[in-house]
């Protein structure tokens, strides 16, 4: 596959750390979409067939992430390439997850990245 659909700055709202300042709270995340995929079933002739649908797949990901807690951000990514190979399984997804450490002033932001594909969730 050599066509990628790209996602950038998708805001979610979550539950997410482990230390005691966030705990109780939910902190917002950025998260970037690469999801390497196949224009030639339909989107080249501007047709739906295969597209990933980036608006309903958006939809998905902020439902999926609501009332979830996770202690760390590599769950929290690893959890979301899930979601995108289980809604479309044909494609690979990079998920980068970015975060605001609230207990470390000096740190602009940490971040995470992961690839996957459906393959890699075989066995669950």
């Amino acid at each position: 596959m050599h066509d990628t659909v790209h996602c950038h700055g998708l805001q979610l709202t979550v539950g997410i750390g482990f230390h005691t300042a966030e705990l109780d709270i939910t902190q917002t995340v950025s998260v970037d979409l690469a999801i390497a995929c196949d224009f030639g079933r339909g989107p080249a002739r501007d047709e739906f067939t295969g597209l990933v649908d980036y608006f309903e797949l958006v939809q998905q990901l902020e439902r999926h992430v609501a009332g979830r807690r996770y202690a760390l951000i590599e769950a929290l990514a690893v959890d979301l390439a899930r979601e995108v190979v289980r809604l479309y399984p044909p494609v690979q997804v990079r998920v980068k997850v970015t975060k605001r450490p609230l207990a470390m002033p000096q740190v602009a932001a940490v971040a995470v990245e992961c690839v996957r594909s459906a393959a890699d969730f075989a066995g669950e």
